[in-house]
């Protein structure tokens, strides 16, 4: 009954689609169950509990590991100094006790992937540490039995306390698409108000809406459904879409899409397209489709333990076998006894303390330092591509700009009274230039006397005895204003006249951002593109204005996706920086998501990298950053294995114990935190 089925462990999301007819939901939930996970619909919040389970788990283990290693310590001493003392099976029965919640309850989720994990065949990290884990309990209640104290207790504690802290630092990394979906998918319309044969106009719900049926819409209600206008006329918000905060005049015969907003007017449109092949549905899904199969993010030790789990365990059966069928044995054991001896040292140096922190540890100095600069890494799987990118798309509206219609030039030489007299002009008028050019001046306004609106053209108004106009070339034309050049501009642009003569001239835009350019600049080696749904002249001025190599004006969210699918089919590592709904599609199709701190709530959620600061320019020193973190990973990772593998041939040999590759265990992993707190500490500096 499973048509199609998605899974990202990347963002913890799996897409279903079933058929009713065949399977259940609660059926396939219980399967996924007794595959060991726990599954939550999208719109349950209850993820919490799982959290604090973990992070209990962890101060449970940490506070029983710290406690143990405090009984453990009198135990070393007296065994490197030779001398026995009656107290000595006192601390090696605390020891046991206190290890018993740590193994039990505290290692319980790691039990529980590794057997999930040898049901399917799969050699994990988890393998390794319950091996190891396994190792020292044995050695240890044989010890305990036979009245001995070499016992171990104190570093399964630890192996396991460490592995939790790794988990941990892994859970908190993770990012999570769950929120973003289901605002996505709030956002496609439930009902719509249909006009019946009779004139009448009702709300239905949308599967009952078909092609060809009339739709009406009034001011600030939602555009239900893609179709066409057959009456009416308003202005309509297409953000949405385009990302542009321009309103777009919509009369007969004009397209409206689904999803975005009748700022203002009456409208009647003929639908022209069902829900499931509306533009928003299709973003939705495109979306839905791309997290599914984002790159996928796969713990840095698990590709070397697949080889080194099934060696280890070869090497320390070999060893055990060698030294009983050549009778090696210690002064102080039997044949049989110096061999288990053996290769439980073998097993013990080989647990992957080191190797369990080496990345996740690594992975939070860059988390870290990326929070001091002002970014949030939501996403650890687009780390590698960070910094070594080939392609990077840019949105414009509220990426390289302001993302704000408003007035750019021309109010500098008006006097403060004619500002005053052109704020009140604008203040009651609902067309998008007057309202942009009312937020823009700061002087208290001075209403006039009489005004009038010609719709499409301007506004004439009375001040006591001065008549003051506002509108186009040809509206002021009409008025017997004389106006010398023509307001042809890839901007927006009205002209502002008093007592019939011209005053000046408004240019209304986007502004481009002023660290836009440096931060194109940056990117000496990388091919820079922008994509944007405006008009060709105001696309091709900001691209000029920034320094892109490449620029496309007219792009809808499909086509921006489209056209980064296209670099990556040509082997390219392509990050795109957005802020919009229109981008969402882009964003999660890139290699690196990268979204701006002024975006909309489904750009965050679904960005690998997420800006908290108005400064573009940090882009530039996330990269290297993330560049610094992938080569001291790679330095833990190689660190860790080969000093396991070094101490794995003197364990054979005999001249490492099993307290020994405990101590040596405990060292490893001092080792790579300290390597990776550098990363930290040249985030501070930049």
């Amino acid at each position: 009954g499973v048509k199609n089925c998605i899974v990202d462990y990347t963002t913890d999301l799996a897409a279903i689609e079933f058929s009713p007819r065949y399977l259940s939901k609660e059926k396939i939930l219980t399967i996924i169950r007794s595959l060991g996970y726990d599954p939550q619909l999208l719109h349950e919040r209850q993820k919490k509990a799982v959290s604090f389970s973990l992070n209990l788990r962890f101060i449970i283990a940490a506070f029983c590991s710290l406690n143990i290693m405090m009984f453990a310590y009198p135990l070393y001493v007296q065994d490197f100094a030779g001398n026995q003392h009656d107290f000595g099976m006192t601390f090696v029965w605390l020891s046991f006790f206190l290890s018993l919640p740590v193994l039990g309850y505290c290692a319980f989720p790691i039990y529980q992937r590794f057997f999930n994990s040898m049901r399917i065949g799969y050699l994990g990290m988890e393998t390794l540490v319950v091996m190891g884990i396994s190792a020292s309990l044995f050695v240890s209640l044989y010890s305990l039995f036979y009245g001995g104290t070499h016992v171990y207790f104190d570093s399964m504690s630890v192996i396991i306390t460490f592995v939790l802290l790794g988990k941990i630092i892994e859970a908190r990394a993770k990012f999570s698409t769950k929120d973003a979906l289901l605002r996505l998918a709030l956002a496609v319309p439930r009902k719509g108000r249909k006009r019946f044969e009779d004139g009448a106009c009702r709300f239905v719900l949308m599967k009952e809406i078909k092609v060809g049926d009339e739709i009406l819409v009034l001011t600030g209600e939602k555009i239900v459904l893609d179709g066409v206008v057959i009456e009416g006329k308003g202005l309509c918000d297409e953000s949405l879409m385009t990302g542009e905060s321009v309103p777009i005049n919509k009369t007969n015969g004009s397209d409206v899409v689904g999803g975005t907003i009748l700022q203002h007017g009456q409208l009647v449109f003929q639908v022209t397209r069902s829900p499931d092949e509306t533009a928003l549905h299709k973003i939705l899904e495109m979306v839905q489709c791309d997290m599914g199969h984002k790159t996928s993010y796969v713990r840095a030790a698990d590709a070397v333990v697949r080889g080194f789990v099934p060696f280890v365990i070869a090497f320390a059966f070999v060893v055990g076998l060698l030294c009983f069928f050549f009778s090696i044995h210690n002064p102080n054991m039997g044949v049989v006894e110096t061999a288990w001896m053996r290769a439980i040292a073998v097993m013990l140096i080989s647990c992957p303390c080191a190797v369990g922190i080496a990345a996740p540890i690594a992975e939070a100095g860059v988390i870290n330092g990326m929070a001091k600069l002002g970014a949030i890494l939501r996403n650890r799987g687009c780390m590698p591509y960070l910094g070594h990118e080939t392609v990077v798309v840019f949105d414009k509206t509220g990426t390289l700009t302001d993302g704000c219609f408003q007035v750019i030039d021309g109010l500098a030489t008006l006097t403060t009274a004619d500002k005053a007299f052109l704020k009140g002009m604008t203040a009651r008028s609902t067309h998008h230039i007057a309202k942009a050019i009312y937020d823009t001046i700061n002087e208290p306004e001075n209403f006039p006397v009489q005004m009038e609106e010609f719709a499409g053209k301007g506004i004439r108004a009375h001040f006591d005895d001065e008549c003051f106009l506002l509108g186009s070339q040809s509206f002021l034309c009409e008025q017997g204003v004389e106006v010398s050049q023509a307001l042809s501009q890839p901007l927006s642009c009205v002209g502002f006249a008093k007592s019939g003569k011209l005053l000046t001239i408004l240019y209304l835009g986007d502004r481009v951002k002023p660290e836009a350019k440096n931060l194109v600049e940056s990117f000496s080696n990388v091919k820079t593109v922008l994509l944007s749904g405006d008009h060709h002249n105001v696309v091709k001025k900001v691209a000029e204005q920034c320094g892109v190599d490449e620029w496309y004006a007219h792009c809808s969210p499909l086509e921006k996706r489209e056209f980064i699918e296209q670099q990556k089919k040509k082997g390219e590592w392509v990050a795109m920086v957005g802020d919009g709904i229109n981008d969402a599609p882009a964003l999660t199709s890139a290699h690196i998501g990268i979204s701006v701190v002024s975006a909309t709530d489904i750009s965050i959620q679904v960005s690998d990298l997420l800006l908290t600061t108005e400064r573009l320019t940090i882009i530039t020193k996330l990269r290297e950053l993330a560049v610094k973190g992938q080569r001291v990973i790679k330095q833990n990772l190689f660190w860790a294995f080969f000093y396991n593998t070094i101490g794995i041939g003197l364990a054979a040999w005999g001249s490492l114990t099993p307290l020994y590759s405990a101590s040596a265990m405990v060292v490893s992993s001092l080792i790579v935190i300290f390597n990776a707190r550098r990363i930290s500490s040249s985030a501070q500096d930049k």
